[in-house]
């Protein structure tokens, strides 16, 4: 059972990074193409974020998939596996896209004009802003997933 779940845990994170990495990349390369050292430190702070959001939501995810695994229903366990994956790759994108409306309300200079310039000084600050708020909400975002979904409830 531990095998199947680190088997598909891997497979998951795989997915979800590479996913991650194409729509990132694919964003920030209609800023600067080819990506400079600004974009590049900011891709960098995305992905960590969207790990540490995986990562949050994953506890929850191995939690299902052992709960339904030892009710033998294997079909609850992966679907509930991947539905946490799919809320966790969602919020890691909204958080992202609000992070950049948050630093155009903070900062008085065109963000995406300022990563053009390879502005690093403001990609730094625009990264650390967005892991703080992927490593302060993620935690509650889960929890509230969880009591929204209820999965230990839906065995019957």
């Amino acid at each position: 059972m531990e095998t199947i779940n680190v088997i598909i845990a891997a497979l998951v994170t795989i997915f979800y990074l590479m996913l991650a990495t194409r729509i990132l990349s694919s964003f920030y390369r209609k800023i600067t193409n080819p990506l400079n050292h600004a974009t590049g430190i900011l891709l960098i702070f995305t992905l960590i974020g969207f790990g540490i959001n995986l990562h949050d939501f994953s506890e929850i995810a191995v939690s299902s998939f052992f709960f339904y695994t030892s009710t033998g229903n294997w079909f609850y366990a992966i679907s509930f596996y991947l539905l946490f994956a799919l809320i966790a790759f969602v919020f890691s994108f909204i958080l992202f896209r609000f992070s950049f409306l948050l630093m155009n309300m903070t900062t008085p200079e065109n963000e995406k004009a300022e990563l053009g310039k390879n502005n690093i000084i403001l990609a730094l600050t625009h990264g650390v802003v967005y892991v703080l708020l992927c490593y302060i909400l993620s935690s509650p975002i889960t929890i509230l997933a969880n009591t929204m979904i209820g999965y230990s409830d839906l065995s019957n």
